[in-house]
């Protein structure tokens, strides 16, 4: 039988707002440049993951990429697209057309150029949220993938005003598959009764009631293989211990935590999973105010620990203790995962580009590592240790709410969430307060949420659960 040579796909690409010059881009995917000369290495970390050259024929410009990489990633796919639309903005390309002859290649590739062309604009004038449009339909795991984390990065954008308890809760329910999850919301009522009473503190200085969501897999039994877990304070002020006025904008994607939870449901509700699982979030608001929580309170949290608030700033931990604890206690979980914007320390320690994971179980961390290194959703695991621990007792009461002195805040976080998981199990902390918004953008994303922890969980379930 004779050698053929492999149908070319194309996707194309269309500037919305189209100018008066028409410039055009086309796009050829190569195998490996061999003994090539005059190509530019596209590296990252020192390793070249392609090599490409770009040229002006018959006067339009074309892009001849050349892979170098035999580790096939899923960051080593999608960063194609995401090379492709940075070279369209820099030359200001109104159509583009990528020539490739397999499939799933030119999905990753779109689905890089679609997830790097999010642009967060709703409240400009005639704004749009993407500057490309295409008709090219992408696979149906990365069509869920890239919606889901769009659904995660509009939460994280939207100002605290229109995201709240409530309103989170309501946009929230009308993005989860029903047919496959089913979705619980407690109101302040609710969760007074439950006894909650570390989440009811950091709430009680805020006009915006508190809400707890609970996610679960349908037709699974009690004791699922695992829980996310998010930190949901939708407007972080620090209470009583305000922060300081520069940067306090920020403060409206506290609640990434929980975005990132309720986005890793999204998805899970729609693809089929050989795992049970659960999720709970707690959604608050940190405000001061004459019926604020004060530094000195003493607080019963859920499982019965006496906590002291030297800080009202340090809320995160308080929410995570108490839905942590009711979360274990209903679901009875092997694996717990928390997702959480929850210091400003492990900034200092690692900056925006790892998120800190602290775990109790070498073979989770482990995992969570390589698929941080995989999706370039970089994760670095911290200490545990009684050291830490010991500098949240008190002689006063149970437990407080910050270590002692300004050093290792980072770790004195998950310490004392660490006090509020059960015995023998499994779990993992992520720290995500660097990582999940980047003024300037990255490699992956446009300025602003960079829709982090939500591909990261998704390689992690492949890997760990051989899903």
């Amino acid at each position: 039988m004779y050698d053929r040579d492999l149908p070319i796909m194309k996707a194309q690409f269309n500037l919305i707002n189209k100018p008066n010059q028409s410039i055009k881009l086309s796009v050829y995917i190569c195998g490996k440049s061999l003994k090539k000369k005059d190509l530019t290495d596209y590296s990252y970390n020192k390793i070249t993951i392609f090599k490409y050259s770009i040229n002006i024929k018959n006067s339009q410009y074309v892009l001849n990429i050349y892979e170098e990489n035999s580790h096939v990633s899923h960051f080593n796919k999608i960063i194609l697209g995401s090379f492709v639309y940075d070279i369209s903005i820099k030359y200001s390309i109104s159509q583009i057309i990528v020539n490739d002859s397999d499939k799933p290649h030119l999905d990753a590739l779109a689905f890089g150029f679609l997830k790097k062309d999010f642009i967060f604009s709703n409240y400009k004038k005639n704004s749009i949220k993407s500057k490309y449009k295409t008709n090219f339909k992408i696979s149906k795991n990365y069509s869920i993938l890239l919606n889901s984390i769009n659904f995660l990065k509009e939460l994280v954008s939207e100002p605290s005003n229109i995201i709240y308890p409530i309103s989170f809760a309501k946009r929230t329910q009308s993005q989860i598959s029903k047919s496959n999850v089913s979705v619980l919301t407690l109101d302040k009522k609710k969760i007074t009764k439950i006894g909650l009473n570390c989440l009811l503190a950091v709430s009680q200085g805020s006009k915006r009631e508190p809400v707890v969501m609970e996610f679960k897999k349908k037709n699974s039994k009690k004791n699922v293989d695992i829980l996310f877990v998010g930190k949901g304070v939708c407007f972080d002020s620090g209470g009583i211990s305000i922060k300081p006025s520069g940067g306090m904008e920020d403060m409206k994607w506290d609640m990434a935590g929980a975005a990132v939870t309720a986005s890793i449901i999204k998805y899970l509700s729609e693809v089929k999973t050989n795992f049970t699982y659960a999720g709970i979030v707690g959604l608050v608001e940190n405000m001061p105010s004459s019926s604020a929580y004060k530094p000195g309170d003493i607080i019963k949290s859920y499982k019965g620990i006496n906590v002291e608030v030297l800080n009202t700033d340090a809320e995160g931990r308080l929410v995570l203790a108490d839905i942590i604890t009711y979360g274990c206690e209903k679901y009875n979980p092997k694996i717990v995962i928390d997702f959480a914007t929850l210091t400003g320390a492990i900034m200092v320690a690692l900056g925006q580009h790892y998120a800190g994971l602290f775990c109790n179980d070498d073979k989770l961390a482990e995992t969570l590592y390589k698929s941080g290194l995989d999706t370039n959703e970089k994760v670095w695991r911290m200490p545990l240790h009684d050291d830490f621990d010991k500098e949240l007792n008190s002689p006063f009461v149970d437990l407080k709410n910050i270590g002692a002195g300004r050093y290792g805040g980072s770790v004195t976080a998950a310490q004392f969430l660490q006090r509020f998981v059960p015995k023998n199990t499994k779990w993992a902390h992520l720290d995500i307060a660097g990582t999940t918004w980047k003024n300037s953008g990255d490699i992956m994303n446009n300025k602003g949420s960079t829709g982090f922890g939500l591909t990261l969980i998704v390689d992690f379930i492949n890997k760990y659960f051989k899903n």
